[in-house]
C-alpha cells in the first residue's frame, strides 16, 4: 500500500496528464485540473471524521483569504454532476462565511477507498483531531483497508499500537459513544484501551460491568474523575457492588493557573488535601490561603 501522501501525487500527475492530452486532441469535455466551481455545487465529504469545527479559525481563515486570497485550492472529485470535497473543509466553510459563490479546485480521479484515506490523512496533519474523531476515520474506511492494519498504519504515518488504541473505541457502549458524539474530546485513545480491557476483564458479568462503567462515567460528564482514571473507578464501583463496601477512591482535581499546572485538589469520602507548588507564592499570600481556608472552615461548622 503507498502513503497517501504518494497516492495524492500519483493521482495529480494522472489528473495532468489527461488534461494535457484532451488539449492536444482538441477535446472540450474534459476535467481541467484546477477550476473554479460554484459552491453550491460542493457536497461535504461522508467521510469527514472531524466533529467540531471552532468558528472562530474559520472566520480567522476568512480573514486571511479575504487579504491574500486562497494559497491552496481545496480538493474535489467529480460525483455525477456534483462535486464531493475530499480535503479542505476549513477552506470552504471560510469561503461560505464570505458569502463566495465561488472557489478554486483541483478534480482528482479517485475511487471510495482513494477518498476515504485522503480525507482521514488530511485531517490527521491537523494537531486539534481529537482521538475519537481519528476513530470515526478509520473505522469509516473499507472493510480490505482496514485488514491490514500494519499497512494501513503506516500508510498513514502512525504506529500499530496506536492504530489498535483507536479501534478501541468500537468496543465502548453506546451511551458512552452518543456523549461522544456531541463532546469528542472527553477520552482519549489510551483511556478508551482501558476501558476496553476493562470490559473484557468482566465480559463473563458484562451486564454489571457495563452498568459500573456507566456510573463512572457520570462522575467524568461532571468532572469528580479523569479520563486516565475512568476504567480503575469502574471497577471499584464493580467490587463495591459485589462486596457492598463503600467506594475508597480518591478525586483529583488540576489547578490550572496562566496555562499551566501549580498544583492540585485531592479529595475522599473522608479527607480533602490541596497541594500547591510553594514557588508560587509568597509569605502573604500564605497568610492570605490560611484565613480563607478557616472563614470557609467556620462556615461550613455554622450551617451543621
Amino acid at each position: 500500500m503507498v502513503s497517501t501522501k504518494e497516492l495524492l501525487a500519483q493521482r495529480l500527475q494522472q489528473n495532468t496528464q489527461k488534461h494535457q492530452q484532451a488539449q492536444k486532441e482538441h477535446v472540450n469535455d474534459v476535467k481541467e485540473l484546477r477550476r473554479n466551481v460554484q459552491i453550491t455545487d460542493i457536497q461535504p465529504s461522508p467521510n469527514q471524521p472531524r466533529k467540531i469545527f471552532n468558528q472562530q479559525d474559520i472566520e480567522d481563515l476568512a480573514t486571511s483569504i479575504e487579504e491574500i486570497g486562497l494559497l491552496q485550492p481545496i480538493a474535489v472529485r467529480r460525483v455525477h454532476d456534483k462535486y464531493e470535497l475530499i480535503a479542505g473543509e476549513r477552506r470552504l466553510r471560510a469561503h461560505q462565511f464570505l458569502n463566495k459563490n465561488t472557489i478554486e479546485v483541483i478534480v482528482i480521479d479517485a475511487s471510495d477507498e482513494d477518498v476515504a484515506l485522503l480525507t482521514l490523512a488530511e485531517n490527521l496533519k491537523r494537531e486539534d483531531l481529537t482521538d475519537y474523531e481519528i476513530y470515526i476515520g478509520l473505522s469509516g474506511l473499507n472493510e480490505k483497508l482496514k485488514k491490514n492494519k500494519q499497512k494501513l498504519a503506516k500508510s498513514l504515518g502512525m504506529n500499530r499500537e496506536d492504530m489498535y488504541k483507536y479501534l478501541s473505541f468500537e468496543k465502548l457502549p453506546k451511551e458512552l459513544l452518543d456523549d461522544l458524539e456531541q463532546q469528542p474530546a472527553l477520552l482519549a485513545r489510551t483511556a478508551a484501551t482501558a476501558v476496553k480491557k476493562f470490559l473484557s476483564d468482566y465480559e463473563e458479568n458484562y451486564s454489571n460491568a457495563k452498568a459500573a462503567l456507566i456510573e463512572a462515567w457520570s462522575k467524568l460528564l461532571k468532572k469528580e474523575v479523569e479520563q486516565s482514571k475512568l476504567a480503575l473507578l469502574a471497577e471499584k464501583i464493580l467490587k463495591s457492588q459485589e462486596t457492598k463496601e463503600p467506594i475508597k477512591t480518591s478525586i483529583v482535581h488540576k489547578i490550572e493557573y496562566d496555562g499551566k499546572v501549580a498544583g492540585n485538589i485531592k479529595f475522599d469520602h473522608n479527607t480533602l488535601k490541596i497541594s500547591l507548588k510553594i514557588s508560587e507564592f509568597e509569605d502573604q499570600n500564605l497568610q492570605e490561603l490560611e484565613i480563607l481556608l478557616k472563614k470557609m472552615l467556620m462556615q461550613a461548622k455554622e450551617k451543621v
